[in-house]
């Protein structure tokens, strides 16, 4: 039950800023980034004294909440005394855009208490490197064989490893995303209201995002993009506040908003920096001393709130940003641009009909030799070679062909809405540049539809906006039309179905894990078994740098079982296991050639048990300690 403490804390956050902020949405985001920042610092705090654990983390939240409640109680008559909303003078309308936005919400949230975390990423890096930091206590960096474990941005896996450890059970992981989904569409209601929206324009927005088919999929999985898209909208919202009222609580939440973005996902850089370069060419152009002394503190705080990972990250290997593989295009000209902008589009274009996909994959290579360029191209490439895959309702892969062919209508028709002071012409150019930009960096993965999340969230007030002009009370249609449109990914998402044979409501929870991996299961299972019988506890993990890893601290979970990766080959092999000298009774190998022998330290393994896994992937080895 300790895992709602933060919950309580950002509640009588939300009251505190109710007082100094224009209404609940805004105070309640404010508090969302205060809680999420004290998070951070409990974390980083913690982990330099190796007491990320239950009971001092129960006792910071439980001192940090004490707090809040103390200054709220004297705050709570004047918070209590603004408006509250009055649904019986809502039109229809608005009353059944809050009733899809609290339907899509309530479904997602059965889902993500209901499914187990199974998304490949989750297996690999994401829940194992929170495994690692319960075992240790820390999450100082380890030799691990899988080194996105350790310089991957790491917020959303903290807000993870917080509900485990406060007791949240590991559907809590699920929850992490869910709660930015939530507070994202708060975001864009206020971000529509910025740009001149009234309450229905508001609850449009609102409404789009819910529906976005790649938002509903990660709202109920352990991805990041989602979490990313949250501290994005915040970092917006409260940069154009600044902008129209410059007070030192927008100007830190912008910033501590912004940092918290940079340290959940490495894109957000991209995706800030127009709006941060459009905040400050308004400041120059009409030399605004206060409001640069403003954009220099948001700075500060957005990389203050990111020093610990960027001096683990140096310490480590060299430089705040290092990745094992380089995603940034070689060269950066406009051939590059051209075809990566083809194929970022693309992905939203998929179609049910394989021809139909085919055609326009020879259509877009042909588009971009018209221009010199290699659809293909191996300089701004990572992966396979490009084509359009039929539509699917993927995590990974899904697309939002709906709302793309609406985005680019809601485009056209911007530049003839006249917004107030011209808002919403920069917002638009901004989001624009932004996806631009990443056309222009990130190398093409046919993975990137989950990475544009933030950008289809952050162009959905727009839409608000400008479809609320035009359509006026006829956007109750769209709004049908997008909820019906949802429902496939809503009740039949691939890794979470509602349905079927694999329904999270008949499959058994350790089953589940394996929806994207299902040749795993029984090998994993039956291994797992094999090292219990024997009562091993110290544990070696010997595999490759995408081996699914988290079913491992699953299946052998135990009290004084530990868990470790040995005879680690990269760069973190010279790195020391936090909780000390590791000798394990057990090695688990991975597809290694079979060897009579196997000398770890000092010690001395033999081949035990081996199972095959189908498919021809290989197999499994058990290797025992020899005394």
């Amino acid at each position: 039950m300790f895992f709602i403490l933060p919950l309580l804390f950002l509640f009588f956050c939300s009251v505190i800023m109710r007082c100094y902020l224009e209404n609940w949405r805004a105070a309640t985001l404010f508090a969302a980034i205060l809680a999420a920042t004290a998070l951070t610092g409990i974390t980083e705090s913690l982990s330099l004294i190796h007491a990320l654990s239950f009971y001092p983390l129960m006792i910071s939240w439980l001192l940090l909440t004490a707090f809040a409640v103390l200054k709220a109680i004297p705050l709570w008559p004047n918070a209590l005394s603004y408006p509250y909303v009055n649904f019986k003078m809502w039109l229809l309308s608005e009353k059944i855009f809050l009733g899809t936005i609290v339907f899509i919400c309530t479904v997602s949230a059965l889902t993500a208490i209901t499914g187990i975390p199974n998304t490949w990423d989750s297996m690999t890096y994401h829940l194992p490197r929170v495994d690692h930091w319960i075992q240790d206590k820390t999450v100082g960096f380890y030799p691990t064989h899988i080194l996105r474990q350790l310089y991957s941005n790491p917020w959303a896996e903290f807000a993870i490893a917080h509900a485990r450890i406060l007791g949240g059970g590991e559907t809590s992981a699920n929850f992490v995303q869910w709660t930015a989904m939530a507070g994202s569409l708060i975001g864009v209601s206020l971000i529509a209201g910025q740009l001149g929206a009234n309450r229905t324009g508001q609850l449009m927005a609102s409404v789009m995002a819910a529906c976005l088919p790649m938002g509903i999929l990660q709202s109920v999985s352990t991805q990041t993009d989602y979490v990313c898209a949250f501290w994005l909208t915040g970092f917006v919202f409260f940069l154009i506040e600044t902008r129209r009222k410059l007070t030192l609580v927008n100007t830190l939440a912008a910033g501590l908003s912004l940092g918290l973005a940079f340290l959940t996902k490495g894109y957000s850089y991209i995706f800030a920096f127009p709006f941060l370069a459009w905040f400050m060419g308004v400041n120059v152009k009409q030399r605004c001393l206060k409001g640069l002394l403003g954009l220099l503190l948001m700075i500060v705080c957005a990389v203050s709130i990111n020093m610990g990972q960027y001096a683990r990250n140096t310490q480590s290997f060299g430089s705040p940003a290092w990745t094992h593989e380089s995603l940034v295009n070689e060269t950066f000209d406009l051939k590059v641009l051209w075809e990566n902008t083809l194929r970022n589009m693309s992905i939203h274009l998929a179609t049910p009909w394989r021809d139909v996909n085919e055609n326009m994959t020879q259509i877009l290579t042909r588009a971009a030799k018209f221009f010199g360029a290699n659809i293909n191209d191996p300089r701004a490439t990572f992966g396979s070679e490009f084509t359009i895959v039929s539509v699917n309702r993927d995590e990974d892969y899904s697309g939002n062909f709906l709302h793309a062919i609406l985005f680019v209508i809601v485009f056209i028709l911007s530049w003839f809405y006249r917004g107030p002071k011209g808002k919403t012409g920069f917002y638009v150019c901004a989001v624009l540049f932004s996806f631009l930009l990443f056309c222009l960096i990130v190398r093409f993965q046919p993975w990137h539809s989950r990475f544009h999340l933030p950008l289809f969230i952050l162009f959905c007030p727009v839409a608000g906006v400008v479809l609320e002009h035009f359509l006026k009370q006829k956007s109750i249609v769209l709004g049908a039309f997008l909820f019906l449109g949802s429902m496939p990914w809503l009740f039949l998402n691939n890794q979470h179905p509602w349905a079927g044979g694999y329904s999270i409501w008949r499959q058994p929870k350790p089953f589940q894990y394996f929806y994207k991996r299902p040749d795993l299961a029984l090998p994993y299972v039956t291994i797992a078994r094999y090292i219990k019988s024997i009562d091993c506890r110290q544990i070696g993990l010997i595999m490759g740098e995408d081996t699914w890893e988290h079913p491992w601290w699953v299946l052998l979970a135990d009290k004084g079982v530990r868990i470790e990766h040995v005879e680690v080959g990269n760069r973190s092999a010279s790195l020391k296991y936090p909780l000390g000298d590791f000798q394990p009774c057990a090695l688990i190998s991975f597809d290694n050639p079979a060897l009579p022998l196997m000398m770890v330290d000092s010690s001395m393994y033999a081949p035990a048990a081996a199972i095959e896994v189908p498919g021809g992937i290989g197999k499994i080895t058990v290797l025992l300690r020899k005394t």
